[in-house]
């Protein structure tokens, strides 16, 4: 056996796991531990929850930069799936992932849910109210305790790259639904009496808080985006 060249394939490996993990590539996440007494706060969604690209992924990734404005009553925990949708009927619903399952055995007090940028894909996007349903489907699921509260985010605004002549962004998002979907999110809150956090508004003019890839927020931006979720958590500027 040659032990050097395994050495060598294995240290690759190592180096780019590290990379993957460092850039928020992984899908890995730690178990959360919370401590007697904290506040459980469960951050439910996609890749712009995860925190998908954004440098030093385990500092600033938002829910991460969520817990340390919240402070230490709080524990706040990730549970974004890369890719994943609020619908059924898309290429990956959130109901089917094993995140899903955990983020429902976590128990939180507070849920920050905020999903739909997927939904806006052309496979994924059938109707408004196919979305609301499989929406508000999903969300009754976090219901089975009433006191559990519950604040609805609009997803963050997609930018097209310099020179785009498709209807496209990157990852084949659609702005124009995600427009769509961003206003379909502030109907079910108003129609359900849900907290509203507008995360589409907080981001629309910033595209200086958006990755390369134009979709992504970079750290900056999940800051902005932990900001706006503490304020309202705290009913007081973060």
């Amino acid at each position: 056996m040659n032990w050097q060249a395994l050495f060598s394939e294995l240290l690759i490996f190592v180096t780019v796991f590290v990379l993957l993990y460092l850039n928020g590539h992984s899908g890995l996440r730690k178990k959360p531990k919370v401590k007697k007494g904290q506040i459980k706060v469960a951050c439910v969604g996609d890749s712009i929850t995860y925190g998908f690209g954004i440098s030093n992924w385990p500092k600033y990734n938002y829910p991460k930069q969520l817990q340390n404005l919240l402070g230490n009553d709080y524990h706040v925990a990730n549970f974004g799936v890369t890719g994943s949708c609020a619908g059924m009927f898309t290429d990956l619903p959130y109901k089917i992932t094993k995140v899903y399952n955990k983020s429902l055995e976590y128990e939180a007090d507070i849920l920050i849910f905020m999903l739909g940028s997927n939904d806006s894909k052309y496979q994924n996007w059938s109707s408004k109210e196919e979305f609301k349903e499989g929406y508000l489907s999903l969300l009754e699921t976090y219901k089975k305790d009433e006191n559990i509260k519950i604040y609805l985010c609009t997803i963050a605004r997609a930018f097209f790259s310099e020179g785009n002549k498709t209807p496209l962004t990157n990852y084949k998002i659609q702005p124009e639904m995600v427009d769509k979907i961003a206003g379909v999110i502030r109907e079910i809150a108003i129609e359900n009496d849900y907290p509203l956090i507008d995360i589409y508004e907080l981001t629309a003019d910033n595209y200086e808080w958006f990755s390369d890839d134009n979709t992504h927020p970079n750290k900056d931006g999940a800051l902005a985006i932990a900001k706006e979720v503490c304020r309202h958590i705290k009913n007081e500027d973060c």
